[in-house]
């Protein structure tokens, strides 16, 4: 009985944010109401402050969600492969497409801001970087700790790991960034290819 309930809670939720994330996608976050949510799932704006106290709370658990998705996209794609050169190629390439994917929504999420929310909001996506980004490391670290047992690669102090993780994210960001300015990702697969072998060579 418990369970059938908490099933039925978690389904309105998930049901809260994916409307949410249309209306967003639609019209940015400045112009959805919480009456225009209630609306779009057919449900009481009372049944969504059961679960939000307030809109800034939904956009808060959109992006979340959001995070959560990228990471589980990125972690499902890095464990179908078998060698760690192939796993890195696939974060990145992961990483780069699922980034390209949700341009859209976070583009169209800031319309209709004026300078003041602007700043506010990119405080937020700050936040939800660096959640991304904290994904990402546990991610990369398990692959290369399996790649330490295996002997694939040499042992490496925490701080230089840490230090290769970053530089590859931060390349990563970089190749992302210069390719969505020119609106072209061609030449991504040998851009991918060629970081890939920079970073299993720093590793072994």
């Amino acid at each position: 009985m418990f369970s059938s309930i908490q099933n039925e809670q978690d389904q309105l939720s998930e049901q809260i944010l994916t409307a949410a994330s249309e209306l967003y996608l639609k019209y940015g976050f400045k112009k959805v109401t919480m009456d225009d949510i209630s609306k779009a799932i057919g449900k009481s704006r009372t049944s969504i402050y059961y679960y939000f106290k307030n809109r800034e709370e939904v956009f808060h658990a959109v992006l979340n969600s959001l995070v959560k998705e990228v990471i589980f996209e990125i972690g499902n794609a890095v464990d179908q492969q078998e060698t760690l050169e192939e796993k890195i190629r696939a974060f990145c390439l992961t990483k780069i497409k699922t980034s390209e994917s949700k341009t859209p929504f976070f583009t169209a999420v800031e319309a209709g801001m004026n300078a003041e929310e602007k700043s506010r909001h990119s405080q937020v996506m700050e936040v939800v970087h660096q959640h991304l980004m904290a994904g990402e490391k546990i991610i990369l670290e398990k692959a290369i700790s399996k790649s330490f047992h295996t002997k694939e690669i040499r042992p490496l102090p925490s701080e230089e790991l840490d230090t290769i993780i970053f530089i590859l994210q931060s390349s990563i960001r970089g190749i992302k960034r210069e390719m969505l300015l020119k609106n072209s990702f061609d030449g991504l697969n040998t851009t991918v290819e060629v970081l890939t072998a920079m970073t299993f060579k720093w590793l072994v």
